[in-house]
């Protein structure tokens, strides 16, 4: 019989994601005459830039089934993107797109069975993913007073409890909801204990653009056989409504990219043609 026992016991508890729910009533409020100043939802109030749009009117008719990884022209300006501003040494082969960094990051965790370490306080929808899954969950509190993120201490401290463990830590900075970033010197000691204790790290920098003094800095600079860099349209294009996301892999992760690339013919197939091109 079809009851709510039927539900998979990992879903019967979650509700709907709190930005999304947010942004949802924001909208019902505001269409009910209220004024609504929107403080809970990541999405820039400022336009699509003229030739991001231009491009897309152009591009209108592509309709077909694009390659799974991505558009070939795409990876290769991504590649590039990194290249000049974060100098790492990658190519279009380690790129893949996906329709939004967070489809991206769900088939990360469901390919890659592992301890999830996220920095606290963090995004809404890392934790959840998780536990959709089934990964057990570890928190690292962060000093709020301090505003320095992640303290490579604590994060040696975990791994020494518990050595030898898989582990994937998220790195997500400019943080969302802190606004916190790294200096240089942070990011080689958090790279540091990354690599002693042979973690892999997920950086996810979609708000990269947005770096009030346009220095960020990957910390794949420091760790390129273990980081996978995340980023994506959503913040500094202002495009969260057209989804699309990219991960570059290091090279020494060429059969973690391989695996999800195969999920990839399985669950969303390509992303939207005219947005890709």
């Amino acid at each position: 019989m079809n009851t709510p026992d039927s539900l998979n016991a990992n879903i019967r508890e979650l509700q709907p994601s709190a930005t999304l729910a947010i942004n949802e009533e924001c909208q019902r409020l505001q269409e009910s005459g209220r004024k609504i100043f929107r403080l809970g939802f990541g999405q820039s109030p400022f336009p699509v830039p003229d030739t991001v749009v231009a491009a897309l009117q152009n591009n209108a008719h592509q309709k077909a089934y694009l390659p799974t990884q991505g558009l070939p022209a795409l990876r290769q300006a991504v590649a590039a993107y990194l290249q000049r501003n974060e100098q790492l040494d990658c190519d279009a082969s380690q790129v893949m797109v996906g329709p939004g960094s967070k489809e991206l990051m769900f088939l990360l965790q469901l390919t890659y069975e592992a301890e999830l370490l996220l920095p606290a306080p963090t995004w809404v929808s890392y934790a959840p993913q998780a536990a959709i899954i089934g990964r057990e969950i570890s928190w690292l509190q962060c000093d709020l007073d301090q505003a320095t993120g992640l303290d490579p201490q604590l994060l040696e401290q975990h791994c020494q409890n518990q050595p030898g463990r898989t582990r994937l830590l998220v790195l997500n900075y400019p943080s969302n909801p802190t606004g916190n970033t790294y200096t240089a010197d942070q990011l080689r000691a958090l790279a540091d204990v990354a690599r002693r204790h042979r973690l892999l790290i997920l950086s996810d920098e979609i708000y990269s653009g947005l770096n009030f003094a346009g220095e960020h800095i990957s910390i794949a600079r420091y760790y390129p056989e273990g980081t996978i860099v995340s980023n994506g349209l959503s913040k500094w294009c202002g495009a969260g409504g057209w989804r699309l996301g990219v991960f570059v892999f290091p090279r020494e992760l060429a059969w973690l990219q391989q695996a999800m690339a195969a999920l990839v013919t399985e669950t969303f197939s390509a992303v939207s043609a005219p947005v890709q091109y």
